[in-house]
């Protein structure tokens, strides 16, 4: 576990003598610089008792992990205290979240390449008219998810405009409907909306803010309604650019909109409340155009049948290379400039979790927010920094916080992971139980006099 603050690289691991306590039988034969190793690599796996993991699996019943959660809690104090804290307290907050964060509720990572469906539907692919535009298809099963969607478009293309043949472009245009729906189904139906927990924690965090700060900014690349139904079991207003009751339609200007709740003092603060911004769009928006000015509309959906959605959402951006192009169409060009204009706001700090720095429209406005002096950037990252496999856009960033003090970053499976993030990092910025006394005497009064 490595993290970047102030142009200083830091560490944290459990050393020998964290070693001997978490053990609960004091093994001298464990106690060794092998196991360590292994310990310390595996950490994030011992911290959420994972049993498909081998070390974990092979040594739970010699591992007290509570002890070990205990450990990292306070080897992570400074960054809790002394640093997420000063930055949570800004005047103008923002959190960019993607596919990293569903992870534990289903969602699926796009860019690590598993045979399932949309992989066959490619290597299954047959057109006898054409065995160069087959193999060409067939050998798109290596390729990410975004590599192959983008090519199998420009294949579409030639297609239509070179060979001119209407018999392939009906079976490409097929092939393509079929893949993007492979693609829903493996990637965004696959999160279970009752398990939200991690997202709760997350939202009871983010509005615990001085209620006379502005409200924070959510920007998400998901599809998923993990944020909606989490802030709607939590009592907490959800304002994502949509206005109406029954019939929803699309008003970006509601994003300046907000509720104030009058204090005894005179003085207003914001209540519970957040912007959503759905950069990729959301499998509730719908094109209708019925719904002026932009022809949007947002329908609800049951969480619990979410994953039996027939109809192919066409309100997204699909994963492709060339996501820049399609973000400048309505209504994503709008949500793109909105998150242009929040994050070059004075004083704004950007925190970024479960993104991998893959969309390029994406880094070059996170790039130009850091010409602004007083912009602050934290990223949370679950590869290491030392990982060469990482994006060339986050190494460059990891290179430049070591001379720019703006740029923070923590990396690693436990630092950048969502769960960990949420339950141990992020602090309320003020520590109160309020909410526990308050049901706490509804409960104790309610029953004495049932009595």
């Amino acid at each position: 576990m490595r993290y970047i603050y102030l142009q200083q690289e830091k560490s944290i691991e459990f050393d020998m003598d964290d070693l001997t306590s978490v053990l609960i039988e004091k093994d001298t034969d464990l106690i060794t610089p092998e196991f360590l190793n292994d310990f310390n690599e595996n950490l994030s796996y011992i911290l959420t008792r994972t049993l498909k993991n081998e070390f974990y699996a092979q040594n739970r019943e010699k591992i007290d992990v509570d002890i070990a959660l205990q450990k990292l809690q306070v080897k992570t104090a400074d960054i809790r205290n002394n640093i997420l804290s000063k930055f949570l307290l800004g005047t103008n907050l923002h959190f960019l979240i993607s596919n990293g964060c569903s992870l534990y509720a289903g969602s699926k990572a796009i860019n690590v390449h598993e045979k399932s469906e949309h992989d066959k539907l490619l290597a299954n692919f047959k057109l006898p008219k054409n065995r160069r535009i087959e193999k060409t298809i067939n050998e798109l099963v290596t390729k990410r998810p975004e590599v192959a969607l983008d090519n199998l478009f420009e294949i579409l293309s030639y297609s239509k405009n070179v060979l001119k043949d209407q018999a392939i472009t009906s079976k490409l245009e097929q092939l393509i409907i079929n893949y993007k729906s492979a693609f829903v189904n493996n990637f965004v139906l696959t999160v279970d909306y009752s398990n939200n927990l991690f997202h709760k924690i997350f939202l009871k965090r983010i509005v615990s803010r001085d209620p006379k700060l502005n409200k924070v900014n959510i920007f998400t690349l998901n599809y998923d309604l993990l944020i909606e139904k989490s802030a709607e079991e939590l009592g907490i207003n959800v304002n994502n650019g949509f206005l109406g009751f029954h019939y929803r339609a699309f008003m970006p200007s509601s994003f300046h909109l907000d509720v104030h709740i009058n204090l005894k003092d005179n003085s207003q603060a914001y209540s519970r409340s957040i912007n959503l911004f759905k950069l990729h769009g959301s499998l509730s928006w719908k094109f209708d155009s019925n719904k002026p000015p932009y022809g949007i509309t947002e329908v609800q959906h049951d969480y619990e049948n979410v994953k039996t959605i027939s109809q192919l959402p066409d309100c997204i951006i699909y994963p492709v290379q060339s996501k820049k192009k399609y973000s400048l169409d309505l209504p994503y060009s709008e949500m793109f400039r909105q998150f242009i204009e929040f994050i070059n706001k004075p004083n704004s700090t950007l925190l970024v979790m479960g993104y991998s720095f893959l969309d390029e429209h994406v880094n070059d406005i996170i790039t130009n927010a850091l010409s602004k002096p007083d912009f602050n950037l934290v990223v949370f990252s679950y590869q290491d920094i030392y990982d060469h496999n990482t994006s060339d856009y986050f190494k460059d960033l990891i290179n430049r916080s070591k001379e720019d003090s703006r740029i923070t970053i923590f990396s690693g499976s436990v630092l950048g992971n969502f769960e960990y993030i949420v339950k141990y990092l992020i602090p309320y910025p003020y520590e109160d139980e309020s909410d526990k006394v308050i049901y706490e005497t509804f409960i104790k009064l309610k029953n004495g006099a049932d009595m």
